[in-house]
């Protein structure tokens, strides 16, 4: 016992596997025969290994050309962003230092001259539009005021001159479009009433020239504008609206009554028409009287025949060569008084 376990202490276990490690590597070892299929595979193996070798080596070369490319154009942006930056500089401090107004004047002159286009070539124009927009030219000095301040931190110059022009250009811009907008809404209502008138007188003639032998028929009309600035229609008239008519009988009347019944049928015909006139006038010039009859306001037109009757003007020839006699001897007394 003695004996195995000094043997023991001389030769430890580590030194033991250590040369059974270095037998068995010394030991010749036999190479495995490999198959035709095994080597066609591991060629097939390889083969694929370097396509995919070579398609790695491809992508690299082409991220690499698009990390140039888009590196190259990132710097050509960031060159053009600096250039465009410094010319907006350039460009603004060129503008602080013409002034507050001097930008405002050029816009309100383009903003005027659009305005004042599109009422000229407008088929309804509305002369008032620039008056209405005039506000925005304030709006544009205030803004250009604002971004004064902002740019130059409170160190501004104002143009005045330019707000000066630009103060007279707009007021008389606004003077100028009132004038226009009254002188086209006194054009646009006078042929309105030319209008209103001779529609008038067409119906007249339909429907009243089997009732009367009437020799001149004259219409005036002066609407009253509803504010609208749409023209009015025959049936659109109303109470507020002047109709006058002045009818010239061509017969010979022997008395005021048969004018005054030709005068109720004339008026009676207007309102079967249904056409609301303000005032009619009569007149008839025979070869021995006058007749004249005024008929004014809508009370009047209702006025029976008999009433008419007694309303009747008329004046026989000789009471008229007497009146004119009458008429020339008061003015000569006048006259000789006056020089006295």
């Amino acid at each position: 016992m003695e004996d195995e376990n000094k043997f023991e202490e001389q030769t430890p276990v580590s030194a033991v596997v250590e040369e059974n490690a270095v037998a068995v590597a010394e030991a010749p070892q036999e190479q495995p025969v490999l198959t035709e299929e095994a080597r066609a595979y591991e060629e097939q193996a390889a083969a694929a290994e370097r396509t995919q070798a070579e398609l790695e080596e491809q992508d690299k070369k082409l991220l690499a050309a698009l990390d140039e490319v888009l590196e190259k154009r990132t710097r050509e942006m960031r060159e053009q962003q600096k250039r465009s930056h410094n010319k907006a500089e350039q460009i603004a401090s060129k503008i602080v230092k013409k002034g507050v107004g001097f930008v405002s004047l050029g816009l309100i002159m383009v903003f005027l001259g659009i305005v004042m286009i599109c009422c000229l070539f407008s088929a309804a124009p509305d002369f008032l539009l620039p008056l209405k927009l005039s506000p925005i030219c304030v709006i544009l000095i205030g803004v250009e005021l604002l971004l004064n301040q902002l740019m130059t931190r409170g160190h501004f110059r104002v143009n005045i001159p330019s707000l000066v022009i630009s103060t007279l250009l707009v007021v008389g811009c606004c003077f100028m479009c009132v004038k226009f907008n009254d002188t086209y809404k006194e054009d646009k209502q006078e042929y309105n009433n030319r209008t209103i008138a001779a529609e008038i007188y067409d119906r007249s003639y339909k429907e009243l020239r089997y009732v009367a032998d009437i020799a001149s028929l004259t219409v005036e009309v002066d609407l009253n504008p509803d504010g609208t600035g749409r023209t009015k229609g025959v049936d659109a008239l109303s109470t507020d609206d002047y109709v006058d008519i002045t009818v010239e009988f061509a017969g010979a009347y022997n008395s005021p009554k048969a004018f005054a019944a030709d005068c109720k049928k004339i008026m009676d015909g207007y309102r079967i028409m249904g056409l609301s006139v303000t005032n009619f006038h009569f007149g008839n010039s025979g070869q021995f009287h006058t007749f004249s009859l005024d008929v004014e306001g809508r009370y009047a037109q209702d006025q029976s025949e008999s009433k008419l009757t007694e309303n009747v003007n008329y004046i026989y020839l000789d009471d008229a060569d007497y009146l004119e006699d009458l008429e020339d001897y008061t003015e000569e007394t006048k006259e000789t008084k006056e020089e006295v």
